[in-house]
């Protein structure tokens, strides 16, 4: 019956341990907790510079159908007036970084 208590207890002990070292691995890998500091660091070190308005060639009659960030670029999807279109955008030089123009493929029989 002793060694049934003692058991016991040092499951007990050895829970409580394993919890104490999970709780502190999810609190030291927080958003909050040192790695924000550092990205935010090196953003703020990136330079921003300003570059007014950019004239975006367009088809007469496109829209615009979707825009998405991807890094440092703004993708942009165009439709009507014409195939679709691919636009990306480099803000940060103020021009327009390239294109795709997207054309259907032949049907094959």
């Amino acid at each position: 019956m002793r060694a049934i208590k003692g058991l016991v207890v040092f499951l007990g002990v050895l829970l409580l341990a394993g919890l104490g070292v999970l709780g502190y691995g999810l609190y030291s890998k927080a958003p909050g907790k040192g790695t924000s500091s550092a990205i935010s660091g090196r953003a703020a070190a990136v330079p921003v510079s300003e570059f007014g308005q950019l004239a975006v060639p367009v088809p007469a009659g496109s829209r615009i159908e979707q825009m998405v960030v991807a890094g440092e670029r703004v993708v942009l999807r165009l439709t009507g007036g014409g195939p679709e279109r691919i636009l990306v955008l480099d803000p940060g030089q103020g021009k327009v970084a390239g294109g795709f123009v997207l054309t259907p493929e032949p049907a094959v029989r």
